[in-house]
């Protein structure tokens, strides 16, 4: 990951975290906007009074310097200055190494020198503020507050999900990857409505959850070991059922060592999972990708042994040779001869395969749930790592993942 990426994650997991203390710490129904119309964080405080909170994660800055707000304080005071509702107060919640946490004011001098800004980004936003702008009542109405670093908010985090006395869910690796994945969904919800929530409807939905959700902002905390050997294990009791039909979902450019794992993953796979007689399902891999990669995928894998049906004949695909059986041969308690051991296919174009019939299990390993692959009915796994060697770990096919 470049430092500017894992700088990005930072800040997003920073917010995120800020997001689950809000939401945990407020009242029982007090609304929380996850990527709210007025900052990252819109609390609702009463039917008319609002707080808006904007997170800024510095970790490599040396020390305060009030350029590190500008931006932030020129948003806000251009959405202030056009608010018809002037009871909204506004928070820029920060971490600077060094820097005393608690909350300051925003001086009259650090905004005149924002608003003088020579940089031609920022000087957009200044040309968008209402010109009949009231300084003083705008700084009334806005702080600063210095938080702690990533990895202690993230501890703040945990202790006030704690407080929620879930039965038998542990905070570590349960409840906080969980609540993490569920606020970055809400992020990219489209809809503002979709992007409320409630502590008591976190709580509601937290109280459902009984398996791990992998999501890249867990993975980023700094419980991620904890947090994939949870994952791990509650799926061996699934592993061990010789009798499932397992479908995966790929997408292979999320995936950063997909090119040189992936047939190690597909081989090994089917040898601890697809090599006895007892094991009666085709599992099946659909790879969001084009049909000359499945080709070379099918070669590469035919060159480790593994026989791979793609449901190509001569250049037409046909959904009902995909899903044909395979003939087979058995002898002492070992599979001697399959026609074949895998079912691999393109989603692309968008005639998809997954639908055609509903498997067990389906793992889908990207970012986001595919909008066009039917989930209901099925027991649905979803890992966004970045890696096929955490997805080896997490199927027991290695005992580590580095």
């Amino acid at each position: 990951m470049s430092r500017t990426a894992d700088s990005t994650i930072k800040g997003f997991l920073y917010q995120f975290n800020k997001t689950i203390v809000t939401i945990a710490t407020s009242d029982l129904n007090s609304e929380v906007t996850v990527e709210g119309l007025i900052e990252d964080i819109d609390v609702k405080l009463s039917s008319n009074n609002f707080l808006a909170i904007q997170c800024k994660y510095h970790e490599s800055a040396d020390s305060f310097n009030e350029s590190l707000i500008f931006k932030p304080l020129l948003q806000m005071a251009e959405a202030f200055s056009h608010a018809s509702n002037k009871n909204i107060a506004y928070k820029i919640f920060l971490h600077v190494p060094g820097e005393t946490y608690g909350q300051r004011p925003v001086s009259t001098t650090t905004l005149d020198n924002a608003l003088a800004t020579k940089d031609v980004k920022l000087k957009k936003i200044v040309n968008r503020i209402n010109p009949i702008f009231n300084k003083s009542s705008f700084l009334n109405a806005v702080n600063l507050d210095f938080g702690p670093s990533i990895d202690e908010l993230e501890e703040q985090a945990k202790l006030a999900l704690s407080k929620f006395e879930i039965k038998n869910s542990d905070v570590d690796s349960l409840l906080y990857p969980n609540s993490i994945a569920h606020i970055a969904k809400l992020s990219s919800l489209k809809k503002v409505q979709d992007r409320r929530i409630t502590k008591s409807a976190l709580i509601e939905y937290l109280s459902k959850i009984n398996l791990t959700l992998i999501s890249k902002w867990a993975l980023a905390s700094k419980t991620r070991d904890k947090i994939l050997a949870a994952a791990r294990k509650q799926l061996l009791k699934n592993l061990g059922q010789n009798s499932r039909e397992r479908f995966f979902y790929f997408i292979p450019s999320t995936i950063l060592d997909f090119e040189s794992q992936f047939v190690i993953f597909a081989s090994e796979f089917i040898a601890k999972y697809h090599s006895k007689p007892t094991h009666i399902k085709t599992p099946l891999i659909a790879l969001d990708c084009d049909l000359d990669t499945v080709k070379i995928i099918q070669y590469r894998l035919f060159k480790k042994g593994i026989r791979v049906e793609t449901g190509i004949i001569g250049d037409t695909f046909e959904m009902s040779e995909l899903f044909k059986e395979p003939l087979s041969k058995s002898s002492n308690g070992k599979i001697s001869e399959r026609e074949f051991d895998l079912r691999l296919c393109t989603v692309q174009p968008k005639k998809c395969p997954l639908n055609y019939r509903k498997s067990d299990d389906l793992f889908c390993v990207n970012e986001k749930l595919p909008s066009h692959v039917d989930t209901v009915d099925v027991s649905l796994h979803h890992f966004d790592v970045s890696t096929i060697k955490e997805l080896s770990y997490l199927f027991h096919l290695r005992e580590d993942y580095e």
